[in-house]
């Protein structure tokens, strides 16, 4: 994603799809130096790179040490020095379209999403996590619950407040999303061991095998396959929902655990690259209900 830091590489910052950088406190990127204006510059991802556009600045926006006229869009590449206010001082470092992630309000390091999942406060023992739906938009999902969520909301978790930065645009286009593989797309393919200790979980997409391997968190995946697979009489909007409450008794486990291994599903599977992992496991808002969001299923045994 996109980032500029210092020369002298004291200092950076996550860009968010638009980021304005000045001295006001309503700045995305905040700089103290008396010769940045209030509102300096403008760095913004335009759905195919990342350019930099001066906002009438009083003492310019410089770009590879030539200053550039107020209102003009220079497109940026990795490495480029910038200077606001004064000819460098700055260099834009990575090129990668915007991904979520979230910044402490009371200050410290910001948190990147990792294929698509942002989890706070950390992806070791996440608390909530957000991702894009294709339904609902970006969406977090907290304690067994799912609400929709917005760019600048603040979310908060027992390690604080954090305020999220979110893209509006897709983070591919709709013809690179198609050759992808998606949770509509993909068999998940499990296979189990007799005593059920055992579950290997591979994902199959035409000709390609992601192999999934044998993990622990597969299992609470697999009860919620055979819920789904003995629904397959009904609609596909009415099949293998379970409450969450009745999934952890299966489990013998807390609902903590559980939010545990549904996110390492879907951090395995966003790795593998699958587009839209965190569709993996489904929820129905207000009601407790999950249900695993794959209809293309297939259990056998484990030899």
């Amino acid at each position: 994603m996109g980032t500029i830091e210092t020369t002298d590489k004291t200092s950076s910052w996550l860009l968010s799809e638009r980021s304005i950088i000045g001295r006001s406190h309503a700045c995305t990127v905040r700089l103290r130096d008396a010769c940045v204006s209030a509102e300096h510059a403008l760095l913004r991802w335009n759905s195919r790179a990342w350019e930099v556009q001066d906002l009438g600045s009083r003492n310019g926006t410089f770009v590879a040490g030539r200053c550039i006229a107020a209102g003009e869009r220079v497109t940026l590449a990795p490495g480029e020095l910038l200077g606001f206010g004064r000819p460098d001082g700055f260099r834009f470092v990575q090129a990668a379209p915007p991904e979520p992630f979230a910044i402490p309000v009371a200050g410290g390091v910001s948190i990147e999403a990792s294929g698509g999942l942002l989890a706070l406060p950390d992806a070791s023992s996440p608390e909530l996590t957000i991702y894009r739906s294709r339904d609902h938009g970006w969406v977090v999902e907290q304690d067994g619950q799912l609400s929709a969520v917005s760019d600048g909301a603040p979310v908060q978790t027992r390690a604080g407040t954090w305020r999220l930065c979110l893209p509006e645009s897709l983070p591919a286009t709709e013809e690179a999303l198609d050759a992808q593989p998606t949770i509509d797309t993909v068999t998940l393919r499990f296979r189990v061991s007799s005593d059920e200790e055992t579950v290997e979980l591979l994902a199959l997409h035409g000709r390609t095998v992601i192999d999934l391997k044998v993990r622990t968190h597969h299992y609470p995946l697999l009860l919620l396959a055979r819920a789904r697979l003995s629904d397959a009489d009904k609609p596909i909007e009415r099949q293998g929902w379970l409450q969450q409450s009745e999934l952890c008794r299966q489990l013998r486990c807390e609902s903590d655990r559980l939010y545990i291994d549904i996110f390492r599903m879907r951090r395995q599977l966003a790795d593998a690259g699958v587009a839209d992992a965190g569709k993996v496991v489904e929820r129905r808002p207000g009601t407790g209900l999950i249900r695993i969001g794959a209809s293309r299923l297939d259990i056998g045994a484990l030899y």
